[in-house]
């Protein structure tokens, strides 16, 4: 029945028949971004016909490739290791916590005749005390207390069938996922994201798990609307093409997850709203983008930055104000809900979560950040960061956040002249520079996308922009040509993007001292 189901929006749509694998589809992407970068480059050479109708060829590509010309991307497939994470720990959140998805899969597997795959002899524990790999022994005992103390018979049920199926019944698990899947980080939603997804969770049976995962998709074509109707056709179709080739839109794939994308089309909605003049609505929907993931606060950096410079000149910008209040009083109101939603204690558990998960010594090697780009010398090895550059990042802190501090005056300095939603739309730049985030929410770089070919008539647009394609085409490339080669990876990434901001920085300073 849960196969039928998942199949059946196939039946709905033609097919094309192809379904090529994500290996051919990464390699054509290399000549799709040196497509984007060419039309950057004739943009003005082209009458604007011709520019907006290979730019509509463009995204119509990129689409196609992105779902590997064929329907069971879109359509059929899911991605159960993150489904394991946020649908099923937010469906039994109550019982589960922050702490217990692990141990509580981990019985259930074994209850229901497993191990099913191969898990190895050790998974990441989860407690008060931070992460620390403990023996599978561990978990099953940890697993029977929980089950014991928190689960009734007929919710430990409940459970232990939705976990079969998305571990036996679905496709995407393997041997290897399933111990990369329990020596994860476990589940980290926001407090607020779990107070809004747990009802969505709750309500929608896992046979109906594909339908529930179709909201980005819906939440990320509403937001590419958006702002085409506010910035125009062809700003629409530059964010959407880069939403299709972007590396960091590679997982989770979009339909395939449950709410993983909801905060960027946020972002995407509050740059159409602050466009349209509507700062109090935009600044409510940056308030929302980071009650869901806390990050996405420090886009208001940029805003901070012009309206400081205004103080200091003696002008009150009277929307940023608007656009201040609305951001505190949405992620006040949603922080509160949440709050008496779950309870104090699990908003505290998540902060102390979330602070041993950003250690440097529990650094991945899928996170980004000026963090990675100072120790990285262009070495293709190791796959994995060695100890030894945690310990050199730990050690860089002063240099790192000193440079960021210099970046940010810059950046603060060269926004005097600049419109509300660019100093918005930058806020990118922060989050670089402060933090060492996974490399798939750098999809929020469309936020910088919209601000580069929203202007593109000005050389330092269509430069930024370009430099915001090579981060993509190395990103690519490097996955086609250097597969598993994780440090080279994010190391390059981190290199150019300092590129970027360096340019960003400096043609902003550029254009203050000209006085434009």
């Amino acid at each position: 029945m849960t196969a039928l189901l998942l199949s059946l929006p196939a039946a709905l749509f033609p097919t094309l028949g192809i379904d090529l694998d994500r290996d051919a589809t990464e390699a054509l992407k290399l000549w799709l971004l040196l497509g984007a970068a060419l039309l950057v480059l004739l943009g003005r050479a082209l009458p604007r016909r011709w520019g907006t109708g290979l730019l509509c060829a463009l995204a119509l590509v990129s689409t196609l490739n992105y779902a590997r010309w064929g329907p069971k991307v879109p359509l059929q497939r899911v991605d159960t290791y993150d489904l394991m994470h946020y649908y099923l720990n937010a469906r039994y959140f109550d019982e589960l916590g922050y702490y217990d998805l692990y141990p509580a899969v981990i019985l259930a597997d074994h209850e229901q005749g497993g191990p099913h795959f191969d898990e190895g002899n050790k998974y990441l524990a989860q407690n008060s005390a931070g992460h620390g790999v403990m023996p599978i022994s561990h978990a099953l005992a940890r697993g029977a207390e929980v089950k014991a103390t928190r689960f009734s018979p007929a919710r430990w049920a409940a459970f232990s069938a939705d976990m079969r199926t998305l571990q036996r019944e679905l496709p995407g698990l393997s041997d290897n996922l399933w111990r990369e899947m329990i020596q994860d980080h476990g589940f980290n939603g926001t407090p607020v994201w779990t107070w809004l997804a747990r009802p969505l969770a709750e309500a929608v049976p896992l046979r109906f798990i594909k339908w529930l995962c179709a909201i980005d998709l819906v939440l990320l074509v509403a937001a590419v609307g958006a702002v085409g109707r506010a910035y125009g056709l062809r700003v629409g179709l530059w964010a959407w093409t880069f939403l299709m080739l972007s590396y960091s839109a590679r997982w989770p794939t979009i339909t395939w997850a449950f709410l993983r994308y909801d905060y960027v089309a946020a972002l995407l909605f509050a740059m159409a709203a602050i466009k349209r003049g509507r700062h109090l609505l935009a600044g409510a929907l940056v308030g929302w983008s980071s009650a869901l993931r806390l990050f996405p606060l420090l886009w208001m950096s940029g805003p901070l930055l012009l309206g400081l410079d205004g103080l200091w000149r003696g002008v009150v910008r009277q929307r940023l104000l608007l656009l201040a209040a609305g951001c505190l009083l949405s992620l006040g109101a949603l922080q509160l809900g949440a709050t008496a939603g779950l309870g104090a204690q699990t908003v505290r558990v998540h902060f102390e979560n979330m602070l041993d998960h950003n250690k440097a010594e529990k650094l991945s090697s899928r996170r980004i950040g000026l963090a990675l780009a100072l120790p990285f010398r262009g070495e293709a090895l190791p796959k994995y960061i060695e100890p030894e550059r945690k310990a050199l990042i730990e050690e860089q802190k002063p240099l790192r956040f000193g440079l960021s501090a210099l970046a940010l005056l810059g950046l603060g300095l060269g926004l005097r002249h600049k419109r509300d939603d660019e100093a918005l739309g930058l806020g990118f730049i922060p989050f670089f520079l402060l933090t060492t985030a996974s490399y798939y929410y750098y999809i929020t770089r469309l936020t910088l996308v919209v601000v580069h070919s929203s202007r593109l008539e000005a050389p330092r647009h269509r430069v930024a922009l370009l430099l915001l394609l090579a981060v993509e085409l190395f990103a690519n490339g490097a996955e086609v040509l250097l597969p598993g080669h994780r440090v080279f990876h994010i190391g390059g990434q981190a290199w150019l993007l300092s590129a970027y901001v360096l340019w960003v920085v400096g043609s902003g300073l550029w254009q203050r001292l000209r006085g434009r």
